[in-house]
């Protein structure tokens, strides 16, 4: 049952990058979906993992609104790629990995070749190593597309990730600078939509995805995600916790962007020198620290 959240709290964090946003005028108004719901063994070309229909159904109703922008005019393109066309090498960046695997680039389908990006997927992380990462449908390059290791969102077009995936936004990742590395570069990325531990998955996933779409299309990018997702499972420490990082150069610039902006209005936030984690305070998931009050 979904219950009223408490107040969003906001932590922030030093980082060690410095990109600074593109003009407006030369952002363009792509999306990319990309939904993974069938999973199995490695001689199937699959990655191990459960199968679940509703990954490409949310993702499913992601795509649709912005096909209803296209089709009014408001938006330019919109590309879904599916199960075994969601790929690791998707996400590689050049700088982190050999050139002939970085595909993160890649015309209508890498991640930094769109503005926007909504993925439902797998996911974990591992606090040790200050890394999440993200099951892909097809093994062909490997199966997981890691944070770290394989993501510099910062150099391309990309402005804001949409993540449903278990632990893609650890908490104790973040404070240890994991995903610091998420918007080096010169490009605009300022948003990292996520999941502190694990999601709770099933057919309501695709109305909390309709919703949340859809009232973001000029604001409330961030805040909007940590209203419609949030689940306080009473006694169980299996809350679902939605966060939002934001990066940007002042605090003022990141709470603007978390609360006010949206697909259609992708404000700057200056160099990416710092980022806020923008979470539920004392939400308490499985596979995931119970978030702290302040």
């Amino acid at each position: 049952m979904m219950t009223l959240r408490k107040s969003t709290h906001a932590w922030t964090h030093a980082a060690l990058t410095g990109a600074l946003l593109l003009p407006g005028a030369v952002l363009a108004n792509e999306t990319h979906v990309y939904g993974i719901a069938q999973f199995g063994s490695a001689a199937s070309g699959l990655c191990e993992a459960d199968s679940h229909s509703v990954h490409t159904k949310s993702a499913a109703e992601f795509a649709d609104y912005f096909h209803s922008l296209r089709s009014a005019g408001l938006w330019s393109d919109v590309r879904v790629l599916n199960n075994t066309s969601a790929r690791t090498n998707l996400w590689k960046d050049a700088a982190l990995v050999p050139a002939a695997q970085a595909e993160d680039t890649l015309a209508n389908a890498g991640v930094d070749d769109a503005d926007v990006l909504f993925i439902h997927t797998h996911g974990g992380h591992n606090k040790a190593h200050n890394r999440s990462w993200l099951v892909m449908g097809s093994n062909v390059n490997g199966c997981n597309a890691i944070t770290d290791l394989h993501m510099n969102l910062g150099n391309g077009k990309l402005n804001i990730a949409v993540v449903k995936a278990c632990q893609s936004g650890d908490f104790e990742v973040w404070r240890a600078g994991g995903y610091d590395a998420l918007a080096q570069g010169n490009g605009g990325f300022t948003v990292w939509n996520a999941f502190h531990g694990d999601s709770s998955c099933g057919n309501f996933v695709k109305r909390y995805v309709r919703h949340y779409v859809r009232n973001s299309k000029s604001t409330g990018v961030g805040e909007n995600w940590i209203d419609q997702f949030y689940d306080r499972d009473l006694g169980k420490d299996n809350d679902d916790c939605p966060v939002s990082i934001v990066y940007g150069e002042t605090k003022a610039r990141r709470v603007r962007m978390f609360e006010t902006g949206g697909w259609r209005d992708r404000q700057g936030t200056g160099s990416k020198s710092r980022s806020t984690f923008f979470g539920v305070a004392e939400c308490d998931p499985s596979n995931g620290m119970k978030l702290p009050t302040q």
